[in-house]
Order: structure tokens, then C-alpha cells, then sequence
């Protein structure tokens, strides 16, 4: 049995935790599970062959009989595409907190199921590692420490809205990011503030909630030991009411299959969107991030001010 063949066991096995049965050769796999293999297996051939010609260090006899690195590699991307997959394949009804903060046109784009160059979106096959080192720290974080509420789903009913809030102890809704210290410039990213600040609006306005503060809690997932970065931030519910209109903005041309205004959009998303084909090409009223070097600002709704952040608290 080859690798491939062990990957696509595990894929298998993904699908269906209870399953035992064990596959002992490629004529034992299902027909449409053949088709996903291949193309897998394609998209990881490829990345390899991309991958050998990049100017990146070596280090020194990095080789060993007992750990393949290439191999772990290849699993790791399997394992990206194997959930893109699964997303791509489950009904969202409602509009992601986390789609509305970031472009609206890749959105639509995404909700839409255009086709993507699926080698280049997973050719970074350490991001599952990084995505599963921030849920590690989420997790700990949230077992360890006595919140009132974790992982909360909270559902807007009147914008058709969904998202999962890391903890709550009221009056204060908190919110957990983990990042690499040397990207971190001593102040919180408006984005980390955008999410929470949605939460809180749905859950005093719809839940009967009374949150009155933000705090965003950094941990730096490459230094564990420097101490985590604190704020305490206000609710805003003007800015909050802003994000959740652009998600009927979003559903309106899902349904009319209108593509939206690339809302939110800025040079850094435009850089490595796998939709950016797309958006060349079609029209917008507003001058796209990528289309001028000197256009650094984002393409957004106005309703907002920077917030004035109360002082730093340490509570963890």
C-alpha cells in the first residue's frame, strides 16, 4: 500500500470515526473516493515540484529513516484540502461573523463554489500545524480558567448571522487570539475587534445579554513563555449594526447572483485570494486594492471610528 493510498484511508476514516474496516489496496476504495485521490494527489505532486525549485534554506543532513518530512508534508495538505472540501460541501445558511470583516466579493465568490487553483490556496501545508497550535491554546485557556460561558454559538436571527464566541463571564465578553511575536506591534488588529464587538451586540440585543466590555487576550503560539498581551475594550453597537447589514448586502447577491462590491477588501487579502481572476474581471464602482500600488487603504462601509481602548488589564 502506498501513501497515498494510507492518506485516503485516513481521509476515509475522517468522514466515518467509528469505521474499522481496513483498506488494504487502491481496488478497495469507493469510485467517487478515487476521484478526490487523484485530484489530491495531483495538487500535492504539484506543490512538491513547486516547492524543490524555491530558494529556501536546508539545514544540514536533514534526513531520517524513522520521520519523512515530505510525507508529513503531503499529509498535512491533504488534510487542508480534505477540509476545504467538507466546507465547500455543507449548506451555510447563514452569514459566517467572520465573513463580514473581511472581503465581501471573496465571499461571494467562495459561497458560489468558483473554481480555484487549489494548488496554490494549500501550497503552505504548515498552516493546518498553525490552525491546530491556536486551537490548542483556545482550548487550554478555556478548560483552565473559570469562564461562565465557552464556545458559545450565537445566531442572529434578524441578519441571519452565525458565529462562536471563544468565552463570556458577564458583563465581559472575551476573546482569544494566538500569533507570532514578532508580528505583533504592541496594539490589538481592528479585525480582533470587529468580531467580538458583532458578538456582543447579538447577544445583548437578541440573548438578553448584558456585555459591557471586550477583552482580547493575545497568546504568541512561538514564545509561550512571554506573558499574554491584554485589553479591555467598549462594545460599539453602531459599528456592530454596520457589519451585520453588509450580511444582507451578501445574502441579497448571493440570492440574485450579483457580484457584491469588494467591501472590506485591502492589498494584504487581495495579494493571496484565490479569487482574484475573478475580480479582475469584474466591474466594481470602487478602484480594487490590487489594481493600484498607491491605493493602500481598504474599500469599506464608513461607520466607524477608531475606538478609544480603556486601560490594559491583566487577568489571566
Amino acid at each position: 500500500m502506498n501513501e497515498y493510498d494510507i492518506l485516503l484511508g485516513y481521509l476515509d476514516k475522517q468522514d466515518r470515526p467509528n469505521f474499522k474496516k481496513k483498506i488494504k489496496s487502491f481496488e478497495d476504495i469507493p469510485k467517487e473516493k478515487k476521484v478526490e485521490i487523484s485530484e489530491t494527489k495531483r495538487i500535492i505532486e504539484e506543490c512538491q515540484e513547486e516547492n524543490k525549485s524555491l530558494d529556501t534554506p536546508q539545514f544540514a543532513n536533514n534526513t531520517s529513516i524513522g520521520f519523512d518530512v515530505d510525507k508529513f508534508e503531503d499529509m498535512m495538505r491533504s488534510r487542508l484540502i480534505d477540509d476545504y472540501k467538507k466546507l465547500q460541501s455543507y449548506e451555510r445558511p447563514n452569514i459566517s461573523v467572520t465573513e463580514l470583516f473581511y472581503c465581501m466579493r471573496k465571499s461571494y465568490y467562495s459561497r458560489l463554489k468558483y473554481a480555484t487553483d487549489l494548488k496554490k490556496q494549500f501550497n503552505f501545508a504548515y498552516l493546518d500545524l498553525i490552525n491546530r497550535i491556536g486551537n490548542t491554546i483556545h482550548d487550554y485557556v478555556q478548560d483552565i480558567y473559570n469562564f461562565a460561558e465557552t464556545e458559545k454559538t450565537i445566531i442572529s436571527e434578524k441578519y441571519k448571522t452565525k458565529g462562536r464566541c471563544d468565552a463570556i463571564t458577564q458583563p465581559i465578553l472575551f476573546e482569544f487570539k494566538s500569533m507570532d511575536e514578532k508580528k505583533f506591534h504592541g496594539i490589538y488588529l481592528k479585525e480582533h475587534y470587529y468580531q467580538p464587538i458583532i458578538y456582543a451586540y447579538i447577544l445583548n440585543s437578541e440573548y438578553n445579554y448584558n456585555i459591557k466590555t471586550i477583552t482580547i487576550v493575545y497568546f504568541f503560539r512561538d514564545n509561550i513563555k512571554r506573558r499574554p498581551y491584554v485589553v479591555d475594550l467598549p462594545t460599539d453597537d453602531k459599528v456592530a449594526i454596520g457589519f451585520l447589514e453588509q450580511a444582507l448586502i451578501l445574502q441579497n447577491c448571493i440570492s440574485s447572483k450579483e457580484v457584491p462590491e469588494p467591501f472590506n477588501a485591502n492589498q494584504e487579502q487581495c495579494k493571496w485570494c484565490p479569487y482574484i481572476s475573478y475580480c479582475a474581471k469584474d466591474p466594481s464602482k470602487f478602484q480594487k486594492p490590487f489594481e493600484s500600488k498607491k491605493n493602500q487603504k481598504e474599500i469599506t462601509l464608513d461607520f466607524s471610528e477608531e475606538p478609544k481602548k480603556k486601560e490594559s488589564v491583566f487577568l489571566l
